[in-house]
C-alpha cells in the first residue's frame, strides 16, 4: 500500500513539475481582443515647415477631419499631430501609439496632409529639404505600421508623389487613398497643391447620403475615395485657367474584400405622430421624447433600441406598435446602423353600453376600419321583458346588429323598453287584471270580495305586497315587476249534532274565536238519557266544553240510556197488582163463609 501510494505522489509530483516548466517556457499569449470594435486615428497636417517651403492648407485637412471623427471615435482614440507636433520623431511613436491600442476588430486610419518628395516621401515638420533621411520614407512607414494589427487599416495620403506609397504600403485589409500618382508633382501653385483632394475628402462628410452609393448606411473609403477623386479632377480641369500646369489624378489600392467603413449611420423614423411628450425612442439606455437627428457610430458597435408597444393618448385612442420598417415585430433589437422607421397604428375604442343583453363589438379598432357591433335585441325573465329599440350615442339606428366608421372613439348605448309582470295572488274568489304591461302603465285589478261556502265565509279585507288597499277594484302603475296579495278574513261553522237534548252554542265564528257549547246532560225521566261526552272535532266528557273555530267544526253529542226508574216502576206496579189480587181473593173467601 505504501509502495502504490509513493508511485502516486512522484506522478503527482511530475506532472506539476512538467506543468510549471510549460507555462514558464512558452511566450506570454495577449489577451483575448475586446469583441466591440473601434477605431484609432493619426492625423498629420504640417503647412507651415521649419525649414521647406508652407502650405496654406495641410494642417486644415488633419483638423477638420478630427472634428468630424473625433464626436464618434472619440477623442481619446485620435491622435492629432499639427505642423510642429507632426516631426519625425512624433509621427512614428503615434504609430507605435496605434500598435499599442488597435486590436484585430479595429479599425486604424492614418492620414498625411503636407510635402511628399518624389520616390516615396513624406515630409514632417522638421525635414530638411534635400536629405531624405530626415523625411519618412514609403518603407519606414510601412515597417512602423508592422506592429499595428488592426485588421482593417486606412491611408489618407496628400501629398505630391503620394502614388510611390502603394507598393509598400498594400496589403490585404488596407485601403491606401492617394492624392496622386507616383510621378505626379502637384500644381505649379505649391501653396495650395495638398488642399484640394483633402478639401473634397472633407466634403464627404457634410454629403453623407449622396457619397453611400450602395445605401448601406456606411460611410467606407471606397466610396470617400469615388466622391472626392471626380471632384478632385474636376475641380483642377475648370480651374486651368489660373495657370495651373498639370493635373492630379487620385490613386486607389484596396487589398480588402468588401468595405472598409469609417461612420456607420442610424436614422430613426416614425410613420405617425406620438402625443407629445411620450418616449418614442429608448437607445442604449437612453430616451427621446422627440425623434432625434441621425446619429453616427462607430462601424460594427451594436446598439440596442427599443420602442413603446402602446402609447396611450387617452380619451380611448391609442398607438400600437406594428412593426419595424424591415419586418422585425419585436420593439427590442440589437442594430449597427440602418433606417428604422417604427410603424404605428391608431387604434380607436368603440364602447358598446347596454344595461341588457349582450353585446358584441366592443373594443380597439385601427383608425379609417368599419366596426361591427350588436346587442340581443330581445331578453324575457320571468317578470320582465325588454325590447330592445334602438342606439343612442355616437350612432343612431333602430337594427340591433350595425356598423360604424371609426375614425375616432365611439360610445354607442343601447335603448330599451320594458315590460313587468303584474302577480295577483289570492286563495279565494276570483282575480282579474294579472299579466304582462308596458313600464308605466296603469294596471286595474279586483278579487270577488266575498265567498260563502256550506260550513266557512271569506270576507275580503284589502291587498299587501306591491299596493295597499281596502278596495275590491284597485289600480296602480307598473313600473317594476309587481306581485299584489288579496288578504282575507275567515268565519267557520260549528255544527252540533245529539239525538236528545237541544245542544246550545251551533253557529258561525271568526276564525280563532273559541265557541262555548252545552247540552243537558240528562234526557227523560222513567227511560233517562245521560250525556257521556263530546265526539267528532271535540273530545271532551263535560256537558258544557269549548272549541277553538279554525276550521268548520262538527261536534256529536254522545249519550248512554237510563232504565232503573222504568225497573222501579215496574216493580211497584207489579207489587200492587199482587195486592190488589190478594185482596179480592181474601174478600171473595171471606164471603164463602158468611
Amino acid at each position: 500500500m505504501k509502495k502504490v501510494l509513493s508511485k502516486i505522489s512522484i506522478a503527482v509530483f511530475l506532472a506539476l513539475a512538467l506543468f510549471l516548466v510549460i507555462t514558464l517556457a512558452l511566450p506570454v499569449m495577449p489577451a483575448q481582443a475586446d469583441s466591440t470594435p473601434e477605431c484609432w486615428a493619426v492625423l498629420v497636417g504640417v503647412s507651415n515647415y521649419q525649414t521647406i517651403t508652407d502650405l496654406y492648407y495641410a494642417d486644415d485637412d488633419a483638423r477638420d477631419l478630427s472634428q468630424e471623427l473625433s464626436p464618434v471615435w472619440g477623442e481619446n482614440h485620435i491622435t492629432l499631430l499639427i505642423d510642429s507636433q507632426a516631426t519625425k520623431t512624433g509621427i512614428l511613436a503615434a504609430i507605435e501609439w496605434l500598435a499599442d491600442n488597435a486590436g484585430p476588430d479595429d479599425t486604424v486610419l492614418f492620414s498625411f496632409s503636407g510635402h511628399g518628395a518624389s520616390g516615396g516621401y513624406l515630409c514632417p515638420y522638421d525635414g530638411i529639404s534635400g536629405f531624405f533621411s530626415t523625411f519618412i520614407s514609403s518603407s519606414e512607414l510601412a515597417n512602423a505600421f508592422r506592429s499595428v494589427q488592426a485588421g482593417k487599416i486606412m491611408f489618407i495620403l496628400g501629398n505630391c508623389y503620394s502614388g510611390a506609397f502603394q507598393n509598400a504600403l498594400a496589403g490585404d485589409g488596407r485601403v491606401i487613398l492617394m492624392g496622386s500618382r507616383a510621378n505626379e508633382v502637384g500644381w505649379e501653385w505649391s501653396r495650395v497643391q495638398n488642399s484640394i483632394f483633402g478639401y473634397f475628402i472633407l466634403q464627404t462628410f457634410d454629403q453623407y447620403d449622396e457619397v453611400d452609393t450602395n445605401n448601406d448606411y456606411q460611410l467606407s473609403a471606397e466610396e470617400i475615395f469615388q466622391y472626392a477623386s471626380i471632384l478632385t479632377t474636376q475641380y483642377e480641369i475648370d480651374n486651368q485657367s489660373y495657370g495651373f500646369t498639370s493635373i492630379q489624378h487620385p490613386v486607389l489600392d484596396d487589398g480588402l474584400t468588401g468595405d472598409l467603413a469609417l461612420l456607420a449611420k442610424f436614422v430613426f423614423d416614425i410613420n405617425l405622430n406620438l402625443p407629445y411628450g411620450t418616449v418614442v425612442l429608448t437607445l442604449d439606455g437612453k430616451t427621446y421624447t422627440s425623434m432625434p437627428t441621425p446619429m453616427l457610430w462607430v462601424p460594427g458597435v451594436s446598439h440596442t433600441i427599443s420602442v413603446p408597444e402602446i402609447v396611450d393618448k387617452g380619451s380611448g385612442t391609442r398607438y400600437v406598435f406594428t412593426q419595424w420598417s424591415d419586418g422585425s415585430v419585436t420593439v427590442l433589437r440589437f442594430i449597427t446602423r440602418g433606417l428604422y422607421t417604427a410603424n404605428y397604428d391608431m387604434e380607436h375604442m368603440l364602447e358598446v353600453v347596454s344595461a341588457f343583453g349582450e353585446t358584441q363589438g366592443s373594443g380597439w379598432y385601427k383608425d379609417g376600419n368599419i366596426a361591427n357591433f350588436s346587442v340581443t335585441d330581445y331578453i324575457e325573465l320571468p317578470d320582465t321583458r325588454h325590447y330592445f329599440t334602438g342606439w343612442m350615442g355616437d350612432y343612431s339606428g333602430t337594427t340591433a346588429s350595425a356598423s360604424v366608421l371609426m375614425d375616432e372613439p365611439q360610445t354607442i348605448s343601447a335603448m330599451w323598453r320594458h315590460e313587468y309582470l303584474l302577480t295577483l295572488n289570492s286563495k279565494y274568489g276570483t282575480l282579474t287584471g294579472a299579466g304582462w304591461y308596458k313600464e308605466s302603465e296603469t294596471a286595474s285589478f279586483s278579487v270577488t270580495d266575498y265567498i260563502e261556502l256550506p260550513d266557512t265565509k271569506h270576507y275580503f279585507t284589502g291587498w299587501s305586497g306591491s299596493y295597499t288597499g281596502a278596495e275590491a277594484s284597485a289600480s296602480l302603475a307598473v313600473t317594476s315587476p309587481k306581485v299584489v296579495d288579496a288578504n282575507w278574513r275567515h268565519e267557520y261553522l260549528l255544527t252540533l249534532n245529539s239525538e236528545y237534548g237541544e245542544p246550545t252554542g251551533a253557529g258561525w265564528y271568526k276564525e280563532g274565536e273559541t265557541a262555548s257549547l252545552s247540552v243537558e246532560p240528562v234526557q227523560g225521566i222513567i227511560v233517562r238519557h245521560i250525556f257521556t261526552g263530546w265526539s267528532g272535532d271535540l273530545t271532551d266528557t263535560s256537558a258544557v266544553s269549548a272549541i277553538e273555530m279554525n276550521t268548520p267544526k262538527i261536534v256529536a253529542a254522545t249519550w248512554r240510556t237510563d232504565f232503573v226508574q222504568l225497573y222501579i216502576l215496574i216493580g211497584g206496579v207489579v207489587v200492587l197488582a199482587g195486592a190488589v189480587i190478594a185482596t179480592v181473593i181474601l174478600v171473595r173467601r171471606s164471603r164463602r163463609v158468611i
